[in-house]
């Protein structure tokens, strides 16, 4: 990847961001107020049962320092659209799936910074670079907490306009979201062919764990499958496109870095997974 396309990553995450938060409004957040068992699992499995998952398989595998600090990185980011599109085929709550995700995008400002420094410390120790956590927290302040405002604003100020180009908007964010994973993987693509298998199945653990153990847990809580089902998708479904975005600022590189492989990865195995499970859950009522 050239110079140009990676200084672009980062404005490709902010529109990302900023279409999320274009499909937000204020209302979307009394959900929260409706259903807040479901709320409170569903964002406690984010931002600390996905971790803790995701660390449990590394120390289990042993994968090399990048490729381990890859994946934490992965599991740190929050859901993004991606996960409000499959519960909404999933029959899920959708109302939740996108409070969930608008919370956790701008509560990552302050937690990406925290568990990125630690992994990094405990993972690339003997890396020579040391990274700033007040700075990764600027950077996803402005990448993706201040776009989702922006967007939220926007559909605020030009409801009409925005919800007529909704369609518009988020394909584009989709095709800038396939472009990113592709470019990740080409710019590794040696790497890739030769730690394929490890970092596929590792992966594939990961998010299969996450289905099982988010949906154990809401069946536990007596959840209802309606709330069931969006709590699975959001634990499970992370947002590639701020980890591969994320990885070159880290390492301090002008080009994406092998941390950034996972992520990349991550984004075509999501749907392997994730598509088999909610064909056999989206008629669960």
């Amino acid at each position: 990847m050239n110079n140009t396309a990676l200084a672009l990553l980062p404005l490709a995450l902010a529109y990302i961001m900023f279409t999320l938060g274009a499909g937000l409004k204020l209302s979307d957040f009394k959900v929260i107020a409706k259903y807040p068992k479901a709320f409170f699992v569903g964002l406690i499995n984010q931002v600390v049962l996905v971790p803790l998952v995701a660390l449990a398989v590394v120390l289990v595998t042993a994968p090399p320092p990048a490729i381990a600090f890859g994946i934490m990185l992965i599991s740190f980011c929050p859901g993004g659209v991606t996960s409000n599109m499959l519960t909404y085929y999933a029959k899920g709550n959708v109302a939740l799936s996108i409070a969930l995700t608008g919370v956790v995008s701008i509560l990552s400002v302050i937690t990406l910074p925290i568990l990125i420094t630690l992994a990094f410390d405990h993972f690339m120790k003997d890396q020579a670079n040391s990274i700033s956590a007040i700075k990764i927290g600027l950077v996803m302040f402005l990448l993706t907490t201040l776009p989702v405002s922006l967007g939220m604003l926007a559909r605020h100020k030009f409801t009409d306009f925005m919800v007529r180009r909704s369609s518009l908007l988020n394909g584009l964010a989709s095709v800038f979201f396939v472009l990113i994973v592709f470019a990740a993987i080409a710019s590794n693509w040696q790497l890739l062919q030769s730690q394929f298998t490890q970092i596929g199945l590792e992966l594939i653990f990961i998010i299969a764990i996450l289905f099982a153990i988010s949906i154990s847990i809401s069946r536990v809580l007596k959840l209802s499958w309606f709330d069931t089902k969006t709590i699975s998708i959001e634990t499970s479904i992370q947002n590639s496109t701020t980890a591969i975005t994320l990885a070159p600022i880290i390492m301090g590189v002008s080009t994406l870095p092998v941390i950034a492989l996972p992520a990349a990865l991550y984004g075509v195995l999501m749907y392997v997974v994730a598509l088999p499970v909610i064909f056999l859950i989206k008629n669960k009522n």
